[in-house]
């Protein structure tokens, strides 16, 4: 039995890990967000600008710390300019929050539930995504793992040398995720702390076990370096971010403050419904579980009686978190739950061997939902890479971009781009297409140059272009809802 559970545990695994790695070499960026994120690395290779990396020529992007664009940035130096590369350094991120969990679960509840609590976290719909995709999410999500863990292997590592290293692994993850999204990782950590702290009434153990000064100094050490460079290097940059994206983005659903993108305004609490699907298939199945309780066969444990259990608590409070804090928000994103995943894997192995009575996971039936996402995951791909038309939601230009350059019969061939700015576009060209409104594309401006220019326009767009210049124009290739035009260097 334990071989067929090893078995079967490695096959669901390879499957994720298949999917996922033919996703980063063939599925598009998605445009805005991982073209966007994929941009700012390429930008601070090409500019150098380390310290303040550049939303654009000469635009500072102050949205968030750098610490996921230098690794981005790295990536691009060592793999070439690619998606594999832009989203190499998550995958591995992803592969270290499996380990923290799977480590973490093995702690908790011994090796068979551990496997299985990897699992769930591998099958929930956006961790399988977002281990692929270029966010910032995944980094955050390493960060808040780290610290958690590390709070309670110091409060309960029975070897002090172990439980002295992990006090300090606590400030780490603090200091890495003041690098990676700023002051909310302190708050999806410390809420949780103390909320499971004063329940417990661990204030003598916590004070002590954990090394808060010299702690703190090594957090600060970690980030405060970068922030004071960035602020001299960019003056404005503290006041916008941690006084806009850490306070207004959360009190006004509608700011408009952001300076790179939109405000994502939804109803105030609208947070689980989007854990709910973010957390697909076992939210459902976990909340299924509970409900059913009371009406199961084997009465050994009450709920209640299961909820007394400390580490019951600590995760409880773990997955919630994020829920909860974001509950007071109404500028929210899915992503946002993704902090608490790690604590909901090993709470959904947990709940699901005791509801069921299972002593062991080699004898769950439960092993084989964890292989629904990885498989979904793998068809939809093998569909687009098959059928690329199948799907018609995907916003990147890659596809023009390729028609340009295998159109063009010289490198001073000019590309641009009408309207808002297209970042898989900027992205693909290394920044050589600009763009520009329809207004400014006369004919004068084709005839300027004695190579050919192209021209990516929505097809919406085009009766707003100036007169005659579609006359002096081919139509190269049609892509969703945008056209590739190419100019004609013999027109009337």
């Amino acid at each position: 039995m334990k071989h067929s559970f090893t078995k079967v545990s490695l096959i669901i695994l390879f499957i994720a890990i298949f999917a996922r790695l033919l996703g980063m070499f063939d599925y598009p960026l998605h445009d805005p967000t991982e073209a966007r994120y994929a941009e700012i690395p390429r930008l601070i290779i090409e500019t150098g600008h380390w310290i303040m990396p550049p939303f654009d020529y000469g635009v500072p992007f102050w949205g968030k710390p750098p610490l996921t664009f230098w690794m981005t940035a790295v990536s691009f130096e060592l793999f070439g300019y690619s998606e594999f590369s832009a989203r190499f350094p998550v995958f591995l991120l992803a592969i270290a929050v499996l380990w923290l969990t799977y480590q973490f679960a093995k702690f908790l509840q011994g090796e068979d539930k551990a496997v299985f609590s990897s699992l769930v976290l591998t099958s929930t719909a956006l961790f399988f995504i977002a281990s692929g995709a270029v966010m910032t999410d995944m980094a955050l999500c390493f960060c808040v793992s780290l610290s958690m863990i590390s709070f309670w292997q110091a409060i309960h590592n029975q070897c002090s040398k172990q439980a002295k290293k992990w006090s300090y692994w606590f400030f780490v993850g603090l200091g890495i995720g003041l690098l990676v999204k700023g002051p909310i990782v302190g708050v999806l950590v410390l809420l949780p702390l103390i909320a499971w702290t004063i329940l417990e009434k661990q204030y003598v153990a916590v004070w002590q076990r954990l090394p808060w000064f010299k702690g703190s100094a090594v957090m600060l050490l970690i980030a405060v370096p970068w922030y004071i460079a960035a602020e001299i290097d960019s003056p404005g940059f503290i006041n916008y971010f941690l006084v806009g994206e850490h306070f207004k983005r959360f009190v006004d659903a509608g700011w408009h403050g952001d300076l790179y993108g939109v405000a994502h305004k939804h109803p105030r609490g609208k947070i689980w419904l989007l854990w709910l699907f973010a957390s697909f298939p076992w939210s459902f199945i976990f909340l299924a579980s509970l409900i059913s309780w009371p009406f199961r066969k084997n009465k050994q444990q009450t709920l209640a009686e299961v909820a007394k259990s400390s580490w019951h608590r600590y995760l409880l409070f773990w997955a919630i978190t994020p829920m909860v804090f974001f509950s007071l928000s109404g500028n929210i994103l899915y992503t946002y739950v993704f902090p608490g995943l790690p604590a909901f894997a090993i709470l959904v192995s947990e709940i699901l061997s005791l509801r069921f009575a299972i002593e062991s996971m080699q004898r769950s039936k439960w092993l084989w939902v964890t292989a629904l996402i990885p498989i979904v995951g793998l068809i939809f791909l093998t569909i687009l890479i098959g059928s690329p038309d199948t799907f018609n939601f995907e916003k990147n230009q890659k596809p023009l971009v390729n028609a340009y350059q295998q159109s063009r019969s010289s490198e001073n061939s000019r590309l641009v781009y009408v309207g808002r700015r297209i970042y898989s576009i900027d992205f693909h060209t290394q920044g050589k297409a600009k763009r520009t409104e329809a207004k400014q594309i006369t004919l004068t401006w084709l005839q300027s140059n004695a190579v050919e220019d192209y021209i990516i326009v929505q097809k919406s767009k085009l009766p707003s272009l100036p007169k005659g210049v579609l006359q002096a124009c081919d139509t190269i290739k049609t892509y969703r809802n945008y056209v590739l035009l190419k100019e004609r260097l013999t027109y009337e």
